[in-house]
């Protein structure tokens, strides 16, 4: 028996409608009673790499390598009246596989007749790691009478699809009422959605006069297969999914906003605006599945932040550096490993969390500070261990954070800052002048640790994280307190034995490796002097700085 008809054989045996498998997870079987795992052991990177050279072509391994999703339907003669869909898609090490059953839509060949129902193929015992990665027999691919009259399973390839895992729960809005589902096939915005998400895109852009755009990473493309869109083919396309007041053009500056969940793509944000060509909207694609701290990259020593009890955490970066991605990491590493109550009050949810051993309660404050400041404080009468504020922004707020810190919760903040000391310094002068030294005396008590973030460029392609880490050590505490923020920086170079991070550290060790051309290190670096003098030091090539001065 081929992979496929194993894989097959295992929803028709507990009479699924799914089969999913993903690196790091047991692959299980999704069936009306729930769900059931096919492995006592999580998959590896190696088993769904054997998975897919058993599962695609050759071209279609091409097309998944250069696409991120591959398509294909089959019908199998064991199910005559149903259709199952293979979707395959993967980012990096990242693969996801699942095998859809669509009961009752399957379709017969007109040139043989139906084959009869068939029972259930049995499948006894649990899928092994071995199985799933075992090569294929001769006969794969071959004819009917080559395979020694087995019947061979017609393919068909549809258009590249977009995995959701299937037992993704409806999401609400916060009114409390079900955010609008619909139906992709059926809907054109839904196939751009689809190519958008297919292609790693976060937001889709669609303008009068303009081809539909993606955004990837940091580079804004348009889609060249598709057609320059017209006034009112962008109307049609935003009134396919806006509900009530969307469908309403926008008045004044102030555009459209609402929030829907669609089939094979996942919650999507959506804003609505009208500019000088006519209407306009941006769709901004949510991911349903947390980023852990693992597939991040994290150290260790950032990991054990999680573990503290109480005090403060400062994530910071400039715009579009992944702060949101990085908290949501720390998010999930709680609630993977620790019990409480976890309440995140965030301007825009961008990841959603289920429970796990913690209990998570995430909130958008969609408005200006004073808002915020008032959902903390509700936040807070409900106790809750672990506290997430996007953004402190003001001094009150400050105050808050460090109040609830110093009071025996965790609380966990990001903010627009290059470095960890324009961070902490940034919130010292956020209060009055005459609370400043109080608020650093505070952090210097509080304070557990801040992580700076940048991305940046690969070599061949994609993006790295390069992050400087600040932890509370003795001499950070002494020059917090003292009010010496600017002296921080010489105290993450002297405590690097402590497990800190001097940005131009982490720089230099992407140069090193290959994975960074040392101009883009230099470009991201905030103390580009040093880095120069370290690459020189290491005997890297420097004379690009030359050349740019």
């Amino acid at each position: 028996m081929s992979l496929i008809e194993s894989l097959i054989a295992a929803v028709l045996g507990t009479n699924g409608d799914g089969l999913v498998m993903h690196v790091g997870e047991r692959p299980f079987v999704l069936s009306p009673s729930g769900s059931s795992d096919l492995s006592e052991r999580p998959l590896t990177i190696e088993a769904m790499d054997d998975v897919l050279t058993d599962l695609l072509s050759d071209e279609d391994q091409r097309t998944l390598r250069d696409v991120g999703a591959v398509e294909k339907e089959l019908t199998i003669p064991e199910a005559p009246d149903d259709r199952f869909v293979l979707v395959v898609a993967r980012g990096g090490d990242d693969i996801w596989i699942e095998l859809r059953r669509q009961r009752g839509s399957g379709r017969f060949r007109r040139d043989q007749p139906a084959a009869p129902a068939a029972p259930p193929m049995p499948f006894a015992q649990p899928l092994s790691l071995s199985s799933i990665s075992a090569p294929r027999g001769p006969a794969d691919g071959a004819s009917e009478q080559a395979a020694g009259g087995r019947r061979e399973t017609p393919l068909r390839e549809s258009q590249p699809g977009v995995v959701l895992p299937l037992a993704r729960s409806q999401i609400r809005t916060d009114s409390g009422r079900s955010t609008p589902t619909l139906s992709a096939r059926r809907l054109g915005l839904g196939r751009l959605l689809r190519i958008a998400a297919a292609r790693g895109a976060s937001s889709l852009y669609l303008m009068a006069e303009a081809r539909p755009t993606v955004r990837i990473e940091d580079d804004v493309v348009p889609l060249d297969d598709e057609p320059v869109l017209g006034t009112a083919e962008v109307e049609s396309l935003i009134l396919e999914v806006a509900p009530g007041a969307g469908r309403e053009a926008p008045v004044g500056d102030s555009g459209v906003e609402w929030v829907c969940d669609l089939p094979e793509v996942g919650r999507v944000r959506c804003l609505r605006f009208r500019d000088q060509r006519g209407p306009g909207a941006v769709f901004r694609l949510i991911p349903t599945r947390v980023v852990s701290a693992d597939q991040l990259g994290l150290s260790r020593d950032i990991q054990a932040l999680c573990a503290a009890d109480d005090g403060l955490i400062v994530l910071a970066g400039p715009r579009r550096s992944g702060k949101s991605t990085l908290a949501s990491a720390l998010v999930d590493q709680i609630n993977r490993t620790q019990t409480g109550y976890i309440i995140s009050l965030e301007s825009e949810i961008k990841f959603l969390h289920e429970n796990r051993k913690a209990i998570v309660s995430q909130r958008e404050v969609r408005s200006e500070s004073g808002a915020m400041l008032a959902q903390a404080r509700a936040a807070l009468r409900e106790d809750p261990d672990v506290l997430v504020i996007d953004d402190l922004k003001t001094a009150d707020l400050t105050a808050l954070a460090l109040d609830a810190a110093d009071s025996g919760r965790l609380v966990i903040t990001t903010m627009t800052a290059r470095t960890t000391t324009a961070a902490l310094a940034r919130l010292i002068a956020s209060a009055p002048s005459e609370r400043q030294a109080q608020v650093a005396a505070a952090l210097s008590e509080s304070l557990q640790g801040a992580v700076a973030q940048v991305l940046l460029r690969k070599s061949g392609g994609g993006r790295v994280a390069a992050r400087e880490v600040l932890f509370n050590t003795p001499s950070v505490a002494a020059l917090l307190a003292e009010g010496k923020v600017a002296q921080l920086p010489l105290a993450i170079d002297a405590d690097r034995k402590h497990g800190c991070v001097p940005m131009n550290d982490a720089l230099l060790a992407f140069v090193q490796s290959g994975a960074v051309d040392a101009r883009e290190a230099y470009r991201q670096a905030d103390n580009r002097a040093a880095l120069v003098e370290q690459l020189r030091r290491e005997g890297i090539d420097t004379s690009f700085v030359e050349r740019l001065a």
